[in-house]
């Protein structure tokens, strides 16, 4: 058994989870002690009834701070950093120097940093798992989007490197296109942009959010966008509960797992367990089978609430981690 841990939870400024909790699927789940989240919570205390300790750690800090007063670091909820450009790149490269200052951290820094941009899922698709079409559009690229839409149907445009929904827009029609063509053009200058063909069945079939402990499936999440809109997060008026998947979905999101260290490996990962401590993986169930949306390891809500002792699990993999 691990020795008793000092362990810092990376979340962001307290004033930030007013903008996730309370949602209107769950109205009383709101934080207890801030700036964890609820669902972090829940892991916390768990942590803290077997002898170890934890405190908040704000995304950003000083690292030689951390340096000796920390023996860990769990990157949990930094939701913050997605608020803009310039903070997406000052938390890439915090996370960057995490691992510079040979601190142990979860997940590890390199597949985080792989993961923080959706360009990964060309990397999975190479690897054979099926993903929503996607189109990555370069820094300076010239992309005319009222073509793409008389070729394609509605899109969704939104940044490489974002999370939550934060930028993600619907393309609806050739006139929002059109309207949308200067905003983009503007955007697309600095940051690698993803353009998708809009799938219809997130509004039917919602998405299904399977979260993945060290390799192995332990449970999962069906969520469903509100009425007439398309972002199925708790936050957005979206809807959740907690079920088994059906067996096409968690035969997907098993061979995305077994795929996981392969399409790693494609960027030149290396120096990173094979298998992350935590992942979620994002799936739509369509006509064509299920898609993957996305392979989340960053900052991920990990619904432990979904299934009681997903907490346990996630604790004895962080002690039989720290003993290696």
């Amino acid at each position: 058994m691990a020795s008793p841990a000092r362990i810092g939870l990376v979340t962001c400024d307290a004033a930030k989870l007013r903008d996730y909790f309370p949602t209107v699927a769950e109205p009383d789940f709101v934080p207890t002690e801030p700036p964890f989240t609820p669902d972090d919570q829940i892991l916390v205390d768990e942590l803290r009834r077997h002898g170890h300790e934890v405190v908040s750690v704000i995304w950003g800090c000083n690292i030689s701070a951390l340096v000796g007063s920390v023996d860990l670091l769990i990157i949990r909820s930094p939701w913050d950093y997605m608020d803009s450009p310039a903070l997406r790149q000052r938390f890439l490269k915090w996370i960057a120097e995490l691992d510079h200052a040979g601190l142990a951290v979860e997940n590890h820094p390199r597949v985080m940093i792989w993961l923080n941009d959706k360009r990964y899922l060309k990397d999975f698709e190479a690897e054979g798992v099926p993903i929503v079409s996607s189109r990555f559009v370069a820094p300076g690229e010239v992309v005319r989007l009222a073509e793409l839409f008389a070729t394609n149907g509605p899109l969704i445009v939104k940044p490489s490197v974002s999370a939550a929904g934060v930028g993600l827009i619907h393309v609806n029609s050739p006139e929002a296109a059109q309207a949308l063509q200067l905003a983009f053009d503007n955007s697309s200058k600095h940051e690698w942009h993803l353009i998708q063909p809009f799938v219809p069945e997130i509004q039917t079939a919602g998405e299904w959010s399977l979260i993945y402990l060290g390799g192995s499936y332990s449970h999962a999440v069906h969520k469903l966008p509100g009425a007439g809109k398309i972002l199925v997060h708790a936050e957005q008026g979206g809807s959740l509960r907690f079920a088994d998947p059906p067996a096409s979905i968690r035969a997907a999101g098993d061979h995305v797992m077994s795929r996981f260290p392969a399409a790693f490996a494609r960027q030149g990962g290396v120096g990173a367990p094979a298998l992350p401590l935590y992942l979620r993986i994002d799936l739509i169930e369509t006509s064509a089978g299920p898609l993957l949306s996305e392979c989340e390891g960053v900052e991920p809500e990990l619904f432990f609430r979904a299934r009681p002792g997903s907490e346990r699990q996630f604790r004895l993999l962080l002690e039989k981690r720290m003993v290696r």
